[in-house]
């Protein structure tokens, strides 16, 4: 016990990447540096060991079918985001150079990292051993098992004007099927001045995927996504008042959940305070590899410090970088 909350020790080191390790074993994570442009943290790490603090509800299912959106109110212990927010501020003052800065020259940044759990062991105790796959197993209920996919750190700092722009998460993804379920977790107290994160209720329904949208105006981004085989999408900023949008305030221990066909973005953060938050991507049994011209793979400033693993397209997604976590 540490300060009357319960540790455990994670013991990482910088060679092997976590495969198939059932979660009973999640005292035992390592990681492969191959996958990087430098090596990762090697470390022994105290992680909280806290389970979600309540289960998800029938009422939390069935707005997030209905809506492609839930926000589940105080389900994740305050452990784990003190942990966490220790984590982020330590990835943000590192700056590694693949992570981005989607804010102007010279504005407040709005910062991003994605697979930071192949850099840092607190993601990766977050990613593997959090209350997370707990919270993706209540809801994916018909997933025979369920796999971490990916990770993201998204952060506003005061003042950052940057919108998210319009997009869905799913064109990015090279990945196919109905069950892959982002969990957006904020580290602060989010609001709709500070960038909350806005979803079109009902969108993940409408039977269309759009291209992807560059979060910045740069050719290394743009180029990576003109081979989209997928349709243009509308103006839904001109057209807002015409929508119903689910407004995704919430407060540190809450998660917001949301089907990856779901439109969503959000406005800048015009607060004093950080907006911080971590998005995790979690996957059943019946999604497959789908490598299509335009996915994330294919932006090297998101995602260039990490290789595409060789998957067989329409096949299972295990392996070393999408590890298995339930069960």
């Amino acid at each position: 016990m540490r300060g009357g909350r319960a540790y455990a020790r994670l013991l990482l080191g910088s060679r092997h990447l976590y495969a198939g390790v059932a979660p009973a074993e999640c005292s035992r994570v390592e990681t492969r540096e191959a996958f990087l442009s430098k090596p990762v943290v090697n470390l022994d790490l105290d992680y909280p060991t806290a389970g979600p603090v309540r289960a998800v509800t029938d009422e939390e299912r069935v707005s997030y079918e209905r809506d492609g959106a839930a926000i589940l109110k105080g389900i994740l212990p305050l452990d784990w985001i003190e942990f966490m927010r220790r984590a982020v501020d330590r990835m943000m003052q590192r700056s590694d150079p693949s992570s981005q800065n989607y804010a102007d020259e010279g504005s407040p940044r709005f910062f991003a990292q994605a697979f930071p759990w192949l850099f840092d062991d607190a993601f990766k105790a977050w990613a593997l051993c959090s209350p997370l796959k707990e919270v993706a197993r209540q809801v994916l209920t018909d997933a025979k098992s369920i796999n971490f996919f990916y990770d993201q750190i998204f952060t506003k700092e005061p003042g950052a004007a940057k919108a998210t722009p319009w997009h869905q998460d799913f064109p990015f993804l090279p990945i196919e099927g109905d069950q892959i379920l982002r969990i957006w977790v904020p580290l602060d107290r989010v609001t709709a001045d500070s960038g909350a994160v806005q979803y079109l209720r009902g969108s993940h329904k409408w039977g269309v995927v759009y291209h992807p949208v560059g979060f910045k105006p740069t050719p290394q981004i743009t180029d990576a996504y003109k081979e989209s085989p997928y349709v243009d999408q509308p103006d839904f900023e001109a057209d807002y008042e015409k929508y119903e949008w689910l407004i995704g305030e919430a407060e540190p221990g809450d998660a917001l959940l949301h089907h990856p066909k779901t439109v969503h973005g959000s406005r800048g953060n015009v607060t004093t305070g950080f907006r911080r938050a971590i998005a995790s991507i979690y996957t059943g049994d019946r999604v497959v590899w789908n490598p299509h011209a335009a996915n994330m793979f294919n932006n090297k400033s998101l995602t260039g410090h990490v290789r595409m693993p060789d998957l067989q397209a329409g096949r299972s997604i295990d392996c070393d970088l999408f590890p298995r976590v339930w069960p």
